[in-house]
């Protein structure tokens, strides 16, 4: 089978590395995978290249000229390349190959939405289509042209389902996979653990908001003496980070690991994972996590409700709220002959539910499924 997946960039993303994840996988199953930067490469690109999976980037230009280039150019490269499957993976590349992977009579058609593709206003909100914002107009029309919109959650599932232009019929959930990180023969004798250790991977900015999670570490150390923080990951909010963690007193407690290409070695050491995040889809470091034996700790936002609910192998709190993720930390800080058995559940959710073979899988059958409907 040749499949084509359309993305803005290969950047190192949460649906660039899904994408990439796809791509590998579908080559070891015999597949043709290639894919089309619409907009640009990125490390991710240059990794797939010297793996033998073709990557094509374009540079379309500014405005809307640029666009309609672009999908001239995508007509063109569709038409020559015949693939049976063509894969655009958030709004744009749905926006801007739909139509030409149509138009050159390319039988399956599908669309991912990596985030919670929260529906613009409700119903009551929207007037008629002028209301409507250009991009959700836009992609309404090239849902036209798709044969399956697919959300990566259930939450995700009823946004595409409710509000305006709601894509009834077409929509299916493919839930997120991931790789277990791997562990190092020889792991970095610097990851040394002490005490009650938490530890939350993600990049330093205000949307994972680690400045709450210092918060409530520095409220939740007077029950639990021993509690120290594994920060991995690099981001905007490093230095602020610090200064706050000073300011309150907690520096010796907090590990600044930075980025880390043995995430793996550090998760394996650590008791318990915690994202404090305010705003998120279906976090990969979160199944990595799981998948790595992890109990854990999540904010109620975009899926990890959902993925808690799942496995029964972690707390949810709600965000923003330090003094409610200081109460959980607190509560499983005095119960740590419990972490064994979520860990567990939490494994076996990850093996369940999220590993790569059953979402490559899943995309497989549905593309079986499209292929078979326009024979």
């Amino acid at each position: 089978m040749k499949i084509i997946h359309a993305v803005d960039s290969m950047e190192v993303g949460g649906a660039e590395i899904l994408v990439a994840l796809l791509c590998r996988f579908q080559l070891r199953q015999g597949h043709s995978p290639a894919v089309h930067c619409l907009f640009k490469g990125g490390p991710l690109a240059e990794e797939l290249k010297r793996e033998g999976i073709p990557v094509e980037v374009y540079d379309p230009g500014a405005g809307s000229i640029g666009k309609l280039r672009l999908m001239r150019s995508l007509y063109r490269r569709f038409a020559a390349e015949r693939p049976d499957v063509v894969h655009c993976h958030n709004m744009s590349p749905s926006i801007l190959a739909a139509a030409p992977a149509r138009w050159v009579g390319v039988r399956a058609i599908i669309s991912t939405r990596h985030g919670l593709a929260i529906p613009w206003g409700t119903p009551s909100d929207v007037k008629g289509i002028a209301d409507l914002p250009a991009p959700f107009f836009k992609f309404r029309l090239a849902a036209t042209c798709i044969d399956r919109v697919v959300a990566v959650c259930d939450v995700a599932h009823r946004n595409l389902q409710s509000g305006p232009g709601a894509f009834l019929y077409k929509v299916t959930t493919v839930r997120n996979g991931a790789l277990p990180m791997p562990l190092s023969a020889s792991p970095d004798p610097a990851i040394r653990k002490s005490g009650f250790t938490l530890i939350n991977v993600a990049r330093l900015n205000w949307k994972k908001n680690q400045a709450g999670l210092l918060r409530a570490v520095a409220l939740a150390c007077r029950d639990v003496p021993d509690l120290c923080l594994w920060l991995v990951g690099d981001g905007a909010e490093a230095a602020s980070l610090r200064s706050l963690a000073d300011e309150l007193g907690i520096a010796d407690r907090i590990r600044f690991i930075g980025e880390r290409k043995d995430v793996g070695d550090w998760l394996a050491k650590a008791d318990l994972f915690v994202l404090s995040s305010l705003t998120e889809g279906l976090p990969i470091s979160l199944l990595e996590a799981m998948a790595a034996g992890l109990p854990f700790i999540v904010t109620n936002v975009g899926a990890m409700p959902e993925v808690a609910e799942l496995s029964g192998a972690g707390e949810v709190v709600e965000a923003n709220r330090p003094e409610a993720l200081a109460a959980a930390i607190v509560k499983l800080g005095k119960d740590r002959g419990n972490l064994a058995e979520l860990g567990r559940r939490a494994r076996a959710s990850y093996e369940r539910h999220f590993t790569p073979d059953r979402m490559v899988d899943a995309y497989g059958q549905l593309y079986e499924e499209c292929l078979r409907s326009r024979k």
